[in-house]
């Protein structure tokens, strides 16, 4: 319940470490990355040949959950090890270390990606060699897996030949404003797995359907050993596809769920919310639409434990989210940060045009919690409600089924409590009236809010925002939405959520923090 409050039980300082030469160089040539998973943070630099006769790559650790407990107010980034090469990517792998991807083009039997596990001491473990003609995104982990979107050396399937030739912006290789002889016509369509355990290596084809060609930036998750999600849009629509697909069976029909509603092709995003956590997450988050709407998926309507049927029209063959009312919540926000998913909890803004957020939320899918608040009586409910005013707390509980729709379009939302056609009873409509009323004065009142970390910018206490009575059993896909304070915190895009805290990613000159909530 800590978490409810949206304030922190403890703040710590996330420190460089003093007198890190390495720390203080930037130029072209030189590579960085953040990988945190769990407890657990790591940042890494990677120096090439441009800038070094001898490429090398420094690591730097540091452990939250270690350091709660101790006196100190400060976590310092240790540097724990260097590597003899220049990585281009690196993740931490549970119950292993970590491992990089390093991209070669030395000559045609040598050209690829490179990947190597370490321990968390740098130690190499094992290493593998995989063919690639280019490689794409970053490293994806599941298990003691790590994955990467590739264009294999196999020929190129007849129906990827006319995807727009975007891709190579993602290369492994690609510098910005210098990369300029890179060749556009290659297509990702390969994941590459490695076991960082047993070493094995499989190549899984990304699949193409009659149903219309799809096109990507290489961000996927596997989901279950044997299920993978991948983020993509309709080459020639202005539809966004989450498209759910087997890793072992290449004749099985994947299942992809289809957005159709954004203003052009250029306003749909490629991206999913990327975990933070080495268990699976019981959701998946869509993050479709760069004009403010996320989509959050039950894990099981795409691995196919719920059923889908294909019902859409133009392009045929597709399954309308809009279909899927209890499986799938579509909501205006946008992801904070490049790490915006932990177990059930989202971490998310509202979408503004100015350059930063005015307030961020922590939106939790966990069933059992928000069954739990549901089950509060009238009494517990305005004991409750006066434990958050008194400490400035927000909160809403939602079982009401709706759809955000486009923000162009003034973000009409729609009602998936008496859908079309149904007709909903004039005491439903009159509530909705009501709701969307006061939706509109808190925008307000946003907008009149100084800083992100205002929370007095918000009406205090507890809303339940529930489904119609006759709809309330079984409780509806819901969630708890809860205002964050994090105090001095400007930049919403260099925050992550774990399972116990909120970090503030150091920028390079300068430190960060750690929000402990649990």
């Amino acid at each position: 319940m800590v978490w409810l409050d949206g304030k922190p039980t403890l703040v710590k300082t996330l420190a460089w470490p003093a007198d890190d030469p390495d720390l203080t160089q930037r130029c072209r040539g030189i590579r960085d990355g953040w990988s945190v998973l769990d407890d657990q943070i790591v940042f890494w630099k990677a120096f090439s040949v441009l800038v070094t006769e001898n490429p090398r790559t420094v690591i730097y650790m540091a452990n939250t959950a270690s350091a709660r407990d101790t006196q100190a107010d400060t976590i310092t980034l240790e540097r724990v090890a260097e590597l003899d090469y220049a990585a281009h990517r690196l993740a931490i792998v549970p119950n292993i270390g970590f491992v990089t991807a390093e991209w070669r083009s030395d000559s045609d039997c040598l050209s690829g990606v490179y990947f190597r596990a370490h321990s968390g001491t740098g130690e190499l473990l094992r290493e593998c060699h995989c063919p690639a003609k280019a490689s794409y995104g970053e490293l994806s982990v599941f298990g003691p897996t790590v994955s990467l979107c590739v264009t294999s050396t196999d020929p190129i399937p007849p129906r990827w030949k006319d995807i727009p030739p975007l891709m190579h912006y993602h290369r492994l290789d690609h510098d910005s404003g210098y990369t300029r002889d890179q060749p556009i016509h290659l297509v990702a369509e390969t994941i590459a797995t490695w076991n960082a355990d047993s070493g094995d290596l499989r190549m899984v084809k990304i699949p193409q359907t009659d149903l219309g060609e799809i096109q990507h930036h290489a961000d996927f998750q596997y989901i279950s050993p044997d299920k993978i999600v991948l983020a993509s849009s309709l080459a020639f629509d202005c539809g966004a596809v989450l498209c759910a697909f087997s890793a072992n069976a290449e004749d099985e029909e994947p299942l992809k769920f289809y957005h159709g509603d954004h203003t052009t092709p250029e306003a749909i995003c490629h991206n999913l919310g990327e975990t933070s956590t080495s268990t699976s997450n019981p959701i998946i988050v869509h993050d479709h639409d760069g004009e403010g709407r996320i989509t959050i998926f039950k894990r099981e309507l795409l691995s196919g434990d719920i059923p889908s049927i294909a019902t859409t029209r133009d392009p045929p063959g597709l399954r309308d989210v809009f279909d899927y009312p209890n499986d799938a919540r579509t909501l205006n926000f946008k992801l904070c940060g490049f790490l915006s998913v932990a177990a059930a909890r989202i971490l998310v803004y509202h979408q503004d045009f100015i350059e930063e957020p005015r307030k961020i939320f922590v939106l939790d899918f966990d069933q059992t919690l928000l069954a739990s608040l549901l089950s509060k009586r009238a009494s517990e409910r305005a004991d409750w409600n006066a434990q958050l005013v008194d400490g400035h707390a927000q909160v809403k509980v939602v079982t009401r089924r709706f759809h955000c729709g486009l923000m162009g379009c003034g973000g009409e939302v729609y009602d998936q409590e008496y859908p079309w056609p149904q007709r909903a009873p004039p005491e439903w409509e009159a509530h909705l009236a009501i709701i969307l009323r006061e939706d509109d004065d808190e925008d307000e009142d946003m907008d009149d809010s100084d800083s992100i970390d205002s929370v007095e910018a918000l009406p205090s206490g507890v809303e339940y925002d529930e489904a119609p009575e006759e709809h309330r059993d079984p409780i509806p896909f819901g969630y708890i939405q809860t205002a964050l304070y994090l105090e001095g915190v400007t930049k919403a895009n260099r925050l992550a959520i774990t399972r116990h805290a909120i970090l503030e990613i150091p920028e390079p000159t300068g430190n960060g923090r750690v929000f402990y909530f649990d």
